[in-house]
């Protein structure tokens, strides 16, 4: 599909309006049959298009996208590897095209410490824009949270073993 080190631009965008919400550039890290794991450095620049604003990250994080699956994630970490949080965001499959992976936001997030707590962030919004998305999307990007925790507790790839807990990073 890719190639390892490869540059791909990463977007997610919003449904109904088919607009751009944010985008960032990251490098393939790996490949297996249930995904791709990409990286972004220490400092990578993420381009909030919704809020008009493009941010330099101060930390480093690994997101993995997987295929068929209605999120993605995985963690963030310090600049000596220590996990911060993990970050899993609740959207359509991705659509790995070349130098690109695609996907629509479904508002809802799951944020998990380091310890694998986790918590649900944005189901307001969610419910919101339920009644706009088309037939199938709400029941599975609910379904889509509980496979994020059971993901945190069986740590599948690409979670770490639990660490202390921190407190939560600041989001756009």
């Amino acid at each position: 599909m890719y190639s390892l080190g490869e540059t791909l631009r990463v977007e997610f965008w919003k449904y109904p309006s088919l607009t751009l919400h944010y985008w960032w550039e990251a490098r393939v890290v790996e490949q297996r049959e249930e995904g791709l794991l990409v990286h972004m450095p220490l400092g990578f620049t993420f381009h909030h298009e919704s809020k008009k604003r493009t941010l330099r990250v101060p930390h480093q994080a690994y997101v993995a996208f997987f295929v068929g699956r209605w999120y993605s994630g995985g963690p963030d970490l310090d600049a000596e590897g220590r996990v911060l949080e993990y970050y899993w965001n609740i959207q359509t499959p991705p659509r790995f095209e070349p130098k690109r992976i695609w996907q629509y936001d479904l508002e809802i997030d799951v944020k998990c410490r380091a310890d694998h707590t986790c918590q649900v962030f944005d189901l307001e919004e969610f419910a919101a824009k339920a009644s706009l998305y088309p037939p199938g999307w709400v029941e599975e990007a609910l379904r889509a949270v509980g496979q994020v925790e059971r993901h945190m507790r069986r740590q599948e790839w690409p979670v770490r073993p639990p660490g202390a807990a921190r407190d939560w990073l600041e989001r756009l």
